[in-house]
C-alpha cells in the first residue's frame, strides 16, 4: 500500500508539471501604470532657458480685443503612450490673485503689461513640473 501511494503522489506530480506547461501559467501585466518623465510647452516663440523653464512674450495691445492680449497654453506629455493624457495629466498652477491676467483653461489674457508664471504639473504622482513664465510687454 505505500508503494502505491509514493507512486500515485509521483503520478500527480509529474501530472500536474504537463498540465501547468501545457496551459501555461505566465504573469502577465494588465492596465500597467506608464507615468509622465516630462512635461514639454510647445507654445510657438517660446524661449528655452538655462534652468529649463520656458519664456514666451506677448505683445500686450492697450485697448486691444480679448484676442489680441491672449494666448494659449500648448504643451506636450512625454511618453506618448502616458496612463494619463491631455488635461487629465497636467494642472496649471499659478498665482490666482494676480491682477496681470486671467487664467480660463489653457488660455491666458492679459489685463495689463506684466508677468505671469505657470507651473504645468503632472498629475499621475510622478511630480513632473514645467516652468512658463509668461511676459506681456
Amino acid at each position: 500500500m505505500k508503494k502505491s501511494v509514493i507512486i500515485l503522489i509521483g503520478i500527480i506530480y509529474i501530472a500536474s508539471i504537463v498540465f501547468v506547461g501545457f496551459f501555461g501559467m505566465k504573469l502577465t501585466a494588465y492596465d500597467p501604470i506608464v507615468y509622465i518623465t516630462d512635461i514639454e510647452c510647445t507654445n510657438e516663440g517660446a524661449v528655452t532657458n538655462a534652468d529649463g523653464s520656458k519664456t514666451i512674450f506677448i505683445k500686450y495691445i492697450q485697448g486691444g480685443s480679448v484676442l489680441e492680449n491672449s494666448t494659449i497654453i500648448t504643451y506636450k506629455v512625454m511618453p506618448d503612450n502616458s496612463t494619463l493624457k491631455g488635461s487629465d495629466a497636467v494642472r496649471m498652477i499659478y498665482d490666482k490673485d494676480t491682477k496681470v491676467a486671467t487664467v480660463d483653461g489653457l488660455t491666458v489674457t492679459f489685463l495689463k503689461k506684466g508677468v505671469l508664471t505657470i507651473q504645468l504639473k503632472s498629475l499621475d504622482g510622478s511630480e513632473v513640473i514645467e516652468v512658463v513664465k509668461l511676459i506681456a510687454y
